[in-house]
């Protein structure tokens, strides 16, 4: 089977769907199938790639000019629209034609592109959701959900999910408002993964850089890590530290990262919590182990629109998650399933104080810890996740 894979980003690019996206590809060309991917020569920190590149049996084509991406919304919006048009007239040129084709959804729409390939050549395509748009835009208070613009969008969002042979939700409440978009579209549900381990290598590292920070044995660790945009909260987290200074609790509430809502966490939180750099992908593991909590959060109002990937990296280390969010997102019921941290929905006191008063307790962090193992064990195994996405596609190019 020939398989064709559409995403923005690809590695060395560091974006989360670039590697996501690898992982299928190396998945579906164990599994005998031929892979070409096409995404931009431009990377996220201006790193470049040879253009074609293979390896073994994938073969990246990489489109447009190795540059670094832009930020603005402008520059994305610009970059969105060249990579779009590049990479429908490159899937139109392949040669042999492939049998199915996969879109991710960056850009946005991107699933157009599989849409009209199918009208024109009779090649099914998966719809891989990473997020959705327009309900994204409504989301981030871009677009009213009740604009002409909005419903104008939304009709094509419809119409490329109908179309695609098979739709994925990365978790239960992004298959719900797929299905609430599309009355009787039934998207397939595949968590995304983490491939970090918890080695002894890694936990020896892991207590070396907390003695570098100054984290003492005998304080507790809530740790944030990542991006740090539009559809993430920070008021319960400061809530938390506030709570905990006053029972003077030897803890620290920490972050590490940037995005668009940095700054304004900086100035949210003042002195109630501090900042410390990124890590780089190569310390990753050590960096997240140094934590004793990993904390998740997500706005009501992205609900289903994207699920954090934050909660697997945790799960796949046995770290305890608090999450400030919505009971009801996939995060929300993963941690009420599997018991494995704690749920801070927005203004709940009764669970402030909950979380407050268990956070600082090694033991209830242990048990936490360890039936977040066993959960990614469970439900989060890269294995059999990418096995699953594989066969999905199999399926599809099947019921061409």
């Amino acid at each position: 089977m020939r398989v064709a894979l559409i995403n923005q980003f690809y590695p060395p690019a560091q974006a989360p769907t670039g590697r996501l996206l690898r992982d299928l590809a190396e998945t579906l060309a164990a599994r005998g199938h031929v892979v070409t991917v096409l995404a931009s020569a431009g990377t996220y920190a201006g790193e470049t790639a040879d253009t074609p590149a293979a390896d073994g049996r994938v073969t990246v084509c990489r489109l447009g000019q190795p540059r670094p991406h832009g930020t603005r919304v402008g520059a994305k919006a610009k970059d969105f629209a060249a990579f779009f048009l590049r990479a429908a007239r490159a899937l139109r040129t392949l040669s042999p034609r492939p049998d199915v084709t996969v879109c991710l959804t960056t850009p946005p729409f991107c699933g157009r592109i599989g849409r009209r390939f199918r009208r024109r050549f009779n090649v099914p395509y998966v719809l891989w959701c990473m997020d959705l748009y327009p309900e994204a835009l409504a989301a981030g208070g871009w677009m009213g959900p009740r604009s002409l613009s909005y419903c104008a969008l939304a009709g094509l969002a419809r119409a490329e999910r109908t179309a695609a042979a098979a739709v994925i939700a990365l978790g239960p409440d992004m298959a719900e408002r797929l299905t609430g978009s599309a009355p009787g579209l039934r998207p397939a549900i595949v968590p995304v993964w983490s491939r970090l381990e918890a080695t002894p290598e890694a936990e020896a590292a892991a207590r070396a850089l907390r003695r570098r920070r100054g984290w003492g044995d005998g304080e507790t660790v809530l740790l944030y890590s990542g991006h740090i945009g539009r559809a993430h909260r920070a008021e319960e987290f400061l809530a938390l530290a506030e709570r905990l200074r006053a029972a003077g609790a030897r803890a620290r509430v920490v972050f590490s990262g940037a995005g668009p809502r940095a700054e304004a966490w900086r100035a949210l939180g003042g002195s109630a919590w501090e900042w410390i750099e990124p890590a780089p992908e190569s310390v990753l593991a050590a960096h997240l182990l140094s934590a004793d909590i990993h904390l998740v959060s997500q706005h009501h109002a992205w609900g289903g629109v994207v699920v954090p990937s934050k909660y697997q990296a945790a799960c796949a280390l046995g770290r305890p998650v608090l999450f400030a969010g919505p009971p009801e997102s996939s995060v929300g019921r993963w941690i009420r399933e599997g018991g494995t941290g704690w749920v801070l929905p927005p203004g709940d006191a009764r669970a402030l104080g909950t979380a407050a008063g268990a956070v600082t307790d090694a033991a209830a962090r242990a048990a936490h810890g360890k039936r977040a193992a066993a959960q990614h064990r469970a439900r989060f195994d890269p294995a059999r996740l990418r096995t699953q996405l594989a066969q999905v596609v199999e399926e599809a190019s099947d019921g061409r």
